[in-house]
């Protein structure tokens, strides 16, 4: 039913609703979400869409009805707007976060606390911070600092799978204290 009044009442109703879009996008008080020409659309396709009836003076009833339905598209707009900005928002944070642990500072500072975790390797066991130098540091293989260091492959496996077990809980430790 209200597809044939809309149908009959076009010539005067599209013209209206273009200005009355323009109006209320005039009113919006941060860039607008929509131009008056597309807001004007989406409301006829939601009068269109609409099943229900309108109740007396046609024209007028149709009138309010249209200026509900584009202040519910511009509600709508804004709704999906903020939504999509709230997430872009978690996801700038996230990176921000991610990030954080990868600046230059938080590198130093993982350096510094690696150095002082091999230093206190050194106490316990030379030969072991050793190992982790030239891995670390002289950037040789697995095989070749175990050779340089006159170390069967299995032992030289185990001190460095207890090497790095070492130097990761310094760091976990450093990071929690910080």
């Amino acid at each position: 039913m209200l597809q044939q009044i809309i149908s009959r009442e076009l010539v005067w109703l599209y013209p209206w609703l273009r200005k009355m879009a323009g109006a209320l996008v005039a009113l919006e008080r941060k860039s607008p979400t929509l131009q008056p020409t597309a807001l004007a659309n989406e409301v006829l396709a939601r009068l269109l869409a609409w099943r229900g009836e309108l109740s007396g003076d046609t024209e007028a009833s149709l009138r309010i009805l249209a200026t509900t339905v584009a202040k519910q598209a511009l509600i709508d707009r804004g709704r999906r707007r903020m939504h999509r900005q709230r997430h872009l928002d978690r996801m700038r944070y996230k990176q921000q976060s991610s990030s954080q642990t990868s600046e230059p500072g938080a590198m130093h500072s993982r350096v510094a606390t690696v150095l002082i975790a091999i230093e206190q390797l050194e106490t316990l066991d030379a030969d072991l911070a050793g190992l982790v130098r030239l891995r670390f540091f002289e950037g040789l293989t697995h095989e070749q600092a175990t050779r340089k260091l006159g170390l069967s492959p299995r032992t030289a496996a185990r001190r460095w799978a207890f090497a790095k077990a070492f130097l990761a809980d310094a760091v976990r430790r450093e990071e929690e204290n910080a």
